[in-house]
Parts: C-alpha cells; structure tokens; sequence
C-alpha cells in the first residue's frame, strides 16, 4: 500500500512539473485599466483642480518576462484636447490658450526610464511636447499587478510658460484668490493607475 501511494506521489509530482515547465507567462500593459489624473494650482493659497485626460494610447512592445519589463517598454501618447476637468468651459479655455500655445501635433508623448525593481521605489517619466522635452521624477507603488505613479511636472519644461500666462490672462477673475491677487502656478501634481495584466499560455 506505502508503494502504491508512493507512485501515485511520483506521478502527481510529475504531472505538476510538467505542466510549469509548459508554462509560459508574459506581463503585458492594460491600456482599458489605465487612468491619468492631474491637479494645477491657482490662487497664491495654491488651491487644486482636478482632472484627467480621457485618451491615452499606447505605442510600441508592451509585453515582457516581468511586470517591470512591461512598464519599461511601454511608450505612450496622450491627446491633449481629450483634458477632462468635469467643466466643459474651462476644458475649453485650456485647450485654446494653454495647449493651444504650442503649435504642431497636440499630443504628449512619454515613457518611463530609471526603474528601480522592487515594489515601492522611483524611476524618471520622460515627456515630450511639440519640441520641448523634460524629465519628471516619479515615485511608484506596487500592488500586485497595479502600479500608481506619481510626481509634480513643471509645464515651463514642455514649453508652455506662454500658455501659462494666455490662461491666467484669459482667467483673471477666476485665479484671484483671498488676496485680489490672480496666479495660477506652474506645477501640476499627476497620478498615473495601471495594470499589468499577467498572461500565461
């Protein structure tokens, strides 16, 4: 009887190895689980506005041995005029005089670099729009498969310190804070929430 079980031990053993060894898994980007929100600053209190962008595509190998890999590989575009701050006039006024500013393709275009692997850590976002180009420390979480970035992005560093003042301009009323003072600033606070969706053949 010990014998019997032993074989049949034996032979579940090698069942499972077998089918390991068939195993084939790849970490691969999930552009339907991925948002981006942003938060600017107005008032001299700096005072957050929120919002988001709704088209972001993705370009290029996505797919790796590695959910870092697949961060890694991923470079992606991002239509400015789909920016979403839940108020359509405003969304308006930003694509006109903000984005507007600079001439040309109307999409940001990045990917991340710098990647230190492991769980929490940092990594450089680089980003590009029309001709000016800039690098964004980022910090990053994992949670299993989901990762969130975040980091503060100057837009003076994608050229668009002219847009910056079009919009205060054009906005002056609405960026006075407590003070009379009008100012919008020129961070933005961004959040990046993804997927890295495990695929095994």
């Amino acid at each position: 009887m010990k014998i019997f079980n032993s074989i049949l031990v034996l032979i579940a053993l090698s069942v499972i190895s077998q089918l390991v060894a068939q195993e084939n898994c790849m970490y691969e980007y999930d552009p339907s689980q991925t948002s981006l929100e942003w938060t600017a600053f107005k008032f001299t209190e700096k005072t957050g506005v929120k919002g988001k962008f709704d088209s972001i595509k993705v370009v290029g190998k996505q797919k790796d041995k590695s959910k870092f890999g697949a961060v890694k590989a991923v470079q992606f575009q991002i239509d400015s005029s789909s920016v979403n701050s839940g108020v359509p006039d405003r969304d308006g006024k930003i694509k006109k005089f903000f984005f507007g500013s600079v001439k040309g393709n109307q999409k940001i275009s990045g990917s991340f670099s710098d990647i230190a692997e492991g769980e929490t850590g940092s990594a450089t976002l680089n980003l590009r729009f029309g001709n000016a180009k800039t690098k964004v420390p980022v910090s990053f979480v994992w949670k299993g498969e989901v990762v969130e970035v975040t980091g503060t992005v100057d837009v003076v560093g994608l050229g668009l310190l002219s847009g910056l003042s079009k919009l205060n301009t054009e906005c002056n009323d609405l960026h006075k804070g407590s003070d009379g003072l009008s100012k919008l600033w020129p961070t933005v606070d961004v959040k990046v929430v993804s997927t890295v969706k495990k695929v095994c053949k």
